[in-house]
């Protein structure tokens, strides 16, 4: 038993050695700088394990340990921060067995590449955890894209900058207004961070779905029984729990060999689902009487979905959006706008404190 299991362990080494290699080989031809990394950082046993190992690595001289040392650590440019590019220039390459990745520090060079998406084409198959509720515009390919961006940048241009502003007023308001408060309580302020997620929350939804609710802290009480804020509730439990959402199907999270925590998870996702569904029938029923609508994100989607129900016999390519299709962009809009502004926010707010001369 033991010299299959080694003879297994031998054999994997061998054939990520020999991709190394051949990955070496094929990125000499750019003419690039070059690090080997003997394992990619996008390695899932390596990934389990990584936190662990680097306990152990970071009470040891980084002088004593091998360059590639570096850049086996998840987020290793925030370590790094500009020395690679100080000691390699401003295009370098890092050389996995599974594939090659190009650090690229040129503004220029950065430009030309977005703007030349058909010879720079995103690796679609890293995003297909994103198909939590269905394919969406992370995930669609290079045909399919276009028609995802047309569906979804309707709604967000300039036009919809005074409501953001107004929404985002309103919210911080609040959030100050409830801060001056708790600062003078016993509990004081539980969690900046937490309560930018919630603020950002409110504006996102508020914007591209018309839910308005007022500012509740995550050290308030528990979840207001009307629409609006169960709604809200049902979406912030989503997105706290959205990388579970993406390993595991919610559909077995109900499983009675799961703990409730779980099953709670799977109930808040099924909730969301049940909230979307309502506003879409809303905003079909307000088309249906001759109304505009609500002129929000959904109103886009429901039109998307008019499209597509209507030219899905006619046209051989689909056009406007299928109904899992609005499910998978709806979550992945709040997925991507939530944590990025949110954390934004949260870091804002303590450099800010830092610095008392530059806040007004």
């Amino acid at each position: 038993m033991m010299e299959y299991l080694v003879a297994a362990v031998g054999l994997y080494l061998g054939f990520n050695f020999i991709c190394l290699e051949l990955n070496y080989r094929r990125a000499l031809t750019m003419g690039i700088p070059l690090v080997r990394v003997p394992v990619d950082p996008l390695n899932i046993p390596f990934q389990v394990f990584e936190p662990h190992l680097f306990k152990l690595l970071d009470l040891l001289p980084s002088d004593a340990l091998p360059i590639f040392v570096r850049y086996l650590r998840r987020g290793w440019f925030f370590v790094d921060k500009a020395d690679s590019h100080l000691r390699y220039g401003p295009i370098f390459a890092c050389i996995t067995p599974r594939g090659i990745h190009v650090q690229v520090c040129d503004s220029e060079a950065i430009h030309d590449m977005f703007a030349r998406r058909l010879d720079f084409i995103r690796p679609t198959e890293n995003y297909k955890l994103l198909k939590v509720y269905g394919p969406c515009i992370s995930t669609a390919n290079l045909e399919n894209w276009p028609r995802h961006r047309k569906v979804l940048a309707t709604p967000f241009n300039e036009s919809i900058m005074k409501f953001v502003w107004s929404e985002s007023l309103t919210q911080t308001k609040q959030m100050l207004a409830w801060w001056t408060t708790a600062a003078s309580s016993a509990n004081g302020i539980i969690s900046v961070s937490k309560d930018t997620r919630t603020l950002s929350l409110n504006v996102l939804a508020a914007t591209g779905f018309r839910r308005s609710f007022s500012f509740r802290s995550t050290s308030g009480s528990d979840a207001e029984p009307d629409t609006a804020s169960s709604y809200r509730d049902a979406l912030s439990m989503v997105l706290d729990n959205a990388i579970l959402l993406m390993l595991i199907p919610r559909q077995y999270l109900s499983l009675p060999f799961f703990p409730k925590a779980l099953q709670k998870i799977r109930k808040a996702a099924d909730e969301f689902k049940h909230h979307i569904e309502r506003m879409l029938e809303e905003e079909t029923a307000a088309f249906e009487q001759g109304k505009s609508g609500a002129g929000s994100l959904i109103t886009s989607f429901v039109k998307a979905s008019n499209t597509y129900e209507a030219k899905k016999e006619a046209s051989k390519q689909p056009q406007g959006l299928s109904v899992k299709e609005i499910f998978g962009n709806i979550f992945v809009i709040n997925f991507a706008g939530h944590d990025t502004t949110a954390n934004t926010l949260a870091f804002a707010i303590f450099l800010l404190a830092t610095a008392p001369e530059v806040q007004d």
